[in-house]
């Protein structure tokens, strides 16, 4: 089994030596690339020199190495792209999704960005509208607690000024004491005639008045305003009284507290308003030229009285200050889901500007900025809708999985249609290249379910008919080498002819199936006047029996040669040792599947005896006179057990006996009808033919098998052994 480590090594040295011949062909063909390596070694030199030396190469030489190794650079960042270009592009598979992902998917993908960043814009300018709507109505609910106090001044029955006052202030503050926490920081002005009197609602601590502007000629007024760079909600109510004309003016700046309390559910607010700077510009007669730019900075009441003297300006404060105010307690909401995207956005809140002789709000007066999520946001505009009104974005959130859903089907349909072309126009091209190298076994192996299948279909009979031809061409040749080469190894390791034997007339044929053999007859002249006899039948047949035959004939051999003179004292072992010998050797030598049945007997010329051990063999036949002998015993089959005892048997061979040997392949062959030709049959045949010389008697078997299968071509291989008793000279 190969190492896998060893396979991946050889794989990563394969891969360099690649990439080091495809340097070496770049740098044989271009001169350009020649040209980059001596830029290359020239800036490797630079660098070692200025590693070495202290005061480093000249500037010259360095800018020299740039100049020439920026068009080296541009030279192969094209070739790069090139490359690139023919990689993605030269293939139809590629070259279709490229044209399907920008015709199909980019499209999707800058709609679902486009909506993305639509619903992003949308959520913040939601957010935006949420934090105007609350600062209005939190203007509202200021105008109306300014309207109660003002009516409940209207019914006051005192005429003292300074009385009046302190009953509205102590209305005031029991009306809305309860309430200060609701309303941080609000502050309160009362007016009545020329007395006035202002305080906060939380601590009923003095504050500044507020002055009304000479703008403000209506009965009320609510609002985002700003004066002396402070912005504030405020809202003023005038009514007439016993005691005088009443002005009721309630401010609540914008604190930590007050962003906190608008962006509850929403998230943080930040409100940023710039410093102003009031400009005194002096009258002047009409058509005059406008006086110099100085400016002076006055208080809010002052810039009141002035009239249409004064004006106020932006961005002409030379510190650039700005007022910020932020939330304190709040945060971005909590994600709740993956597209649950954080919002931003931020607004101009246009507040009335306070000071001044008209009434006009200024767009750059103040900004805001607000950070929520969209889930959040969506759930504060639906909670101040009815319960019906979620029905509406269920539905659209269902229109929206559905129309995804359907966007994916078409991706996935696209893919597989795509592919369905791409896949067998790949296969096809592939199919081309290994053919064109000689691989006809290559196949495409695509059903025919349109044309272009069909294509591959018809391609693939085309390739089989090649390949086939090819397989069978090679195949003969292969098979005449190899049986050419068993051929010439197997006429060596048969007798040529059998050994003289006083008393004895041997003969033996061997008929292969397959042109070589897995049988094995023998006959091995011994010392004394003694010969012995083999038969043998290897396991399988053709190449590999043939072999392990050549291994069966070379150990049996090896047992009795010396060297010398062809005969050693082993020559007198008994057939149960030679067999065990055997055994041992192939057991050793040979796979676990092989194995060998082996008839071995000596026969004795001297004594006319004849030892035999049986191990695992069709049993031999001994004709003697009008009875059949088998000589059966010895042992199992040879070489499949490590460790087998043998046995040896001894019998004496009479004038006119006949010994007949054989393998199953003269008793296995079947006829048509599916019918062995058996041993009885063979011995029939025999003995009708015992009186014929051994060469006719053999012949007369062949025949009588042949004609029982009715077929030249044997099935098995066929292999028989005569040996026939004679008187002695």
């Amino acid at each position: 089994m190969r190492d896998p480590s060893l396979v991946r090594a050889r794989g990563r040295g394969l891969e360099q030596c690649r990439v080091i011949d495809s340097l070496r062909t770049e740098y044989r063909r271009h001169r350009m690339a020649r040209f980059t390596v001596w830029v290359l070694a020239y800036g490797a030199a630079l660098w070692i020199v200025n590693r070495v030396s202290r005061a480093g190469a000249p500037g010259a030489l360095e800018v020299l190495f740039w100049l020439a190794a920026i068009p080296c650079a541009f030279y192969y960042v094209i070739r790069f792209f090139k490359f690139l270009r023919r990689y993605l592009l030269w293939h139809l598979r590629r070259r279709l999704i490229l044209t399907y992902f920008f015709v199909a998917v980019v499209p999707v993908l800058l709609l679902v960005l486009a909506g993305i960043a639509a619903f992003f814009v949308n959520s913040g300018q939601v957010a935006s509208f949420l934090v105007v709507s609350r600062l209005e109505n939190r203007a509202n609910d200021l105008k109306q607690l300014g309207l109660v106090i003002s009516n409940q001044g209207q019914h006051a029955a005192e005429h003292s000024p300074k009385t009046a006052l302190d009953e509205l202030e102590d209305f005031t503050v029991s009306e809305l004491g309860s309430r200060a926490g609701d309303y941080p920081g609000l502050e309160v002005t009362l007016r009545i005639g020329e007395a006035d009197r202002a305080f906060h609602l939380q601590d009923r601590s003095p504050a500044e008045p507020v002055s009304v502007p000479a703008w403000l000629t209506r009965k009320e007024f609510g609002g985002i305003i700003l004066d002396q760079n402070n912005l504030a909600l405020r809202a003023v109510d005038r009514a007439a009284t016993p005691a005088g004309p009443v002005v009721v003016a309630l401010s609540e700046p914008f604190t930590p507290e007050l962003l906190d309390q608008i962006g509850q559910g929403i998230g943080p607010i930040a409100a940023v308003s710039p410093k102003k700077v009031l400009e005194h510009t002096p009258a002047r007669p009409s058509g005059a030229k406008a006086a110099g730019t100085g400016s002076t900075s006055l208080s809010v009441a002052k810039a009141t009285a002035g009239g249409p003297n004064f004006k106020i300006t932006t961005n002409e404060n030379p510190n650039g200050d700005m007022e910020t105010v932020s939330s304190r307690s709040l945060s971005i909401p909590a994600k709740t889901t993956f597209f649950d995207l954080p919002v931003f956005n931020g607004d101009s809140l246009q507040p009335t500007m306070w000071q001044g002789a008209t009434e006009h709000k200024d767009a750059d007066g103040a900004f805001f900025s607000v950070s929520s999520r969209m889930v959040a946001l969506n759930r504060q505009i639906l909670s101040s809708l009815g319960q019906y009104s979620s029905l509406y974005w269920t539905a659209f959130a269902v229109l929206g999985v559905i129309f995804l859903v359907i966007e994916l089907v078409s991706l996935i349909i696209g893919w597989r249609l795509t592919r369905s072309i791409t896949t067998t126009v790949d296969k096809l091209n592939e199919a081309t290249e290994r053919v064109k190298a000689g691989d006809f076994s290559h196949r495409i192996n695509l059903p025919a379910h349109d044309q272009l299948t069909a294509l591959g279909e018809a391609f693939d009979g085309m390739t089989a008919s090649v390949q086939r031809l090819l397989r069978e061409s090679l195949e003969k040749t292969r098979l005449e080498g190899e049986l050419e080469i068993a051929r010439e190894v197997q006429n060596r390791l048969f007798p040529e002819a059998a050994p003289e034997v006083a008393g004895l007339e041997l003969y033996g044929l061997c008929k292969p199936a397959r042109t070589v053999s897995g049988d094995y007859y023998d006959f091995i002249r011994l010392d004394n006047g003694r010969v012995a006899l083999v038969v043998g039948d290897i396991s399988g047949k053709g190449i590999s029996a043939a072999l392990l035959m050549a291994t069966l004939q070379s150990a049996l051999h090896a047992q009795f040669y010396d060297g010398h003179n062809g005969s050693a004292a082993l020559g007198a072992a008994g057939t149960a040792e030679v067999v065990s010998r055997l055994n041992r050797q192939l057991y050793a030598s040979t796979p676990r599947e092989k194995y060998v049945t082996l008839f071995y007997g000596v026969y004795d010329s001297a004594t006319r005896k004849l030892a035999y051990t049986n191990a695992g063999h069709l049993p031999p036949v001994l004709f003697r006179q009008n009875r059949i002998q088998r000589l059966e015993g010895g042992g199992t089959v040879v070489g499949l057990f490590p460790s087998v005892r043998y046995e040896q048997t001894e019998i004496e061979i009479e004038p006119g006996d006949m010994l007949l040997a054989f393998t199953d392949g003269m008793t296995e062959p079947e006829n048509n009808y599916g019918q062995e030709f058996g041993e009885e049959r063979l011995l029939d045949v025999a003995q009708r033919a015992r009186s014929s010389p051994p060469e006719v008697m053999m012949n007369e078997i062949y025949r009588a098998v042949s004609d029982w299968t009715g077929s030249p071509e044997l099935q098995d291989d066929m292999t028989l052994v005569v040996a026939q008793a004679q008187n002695l000279a």
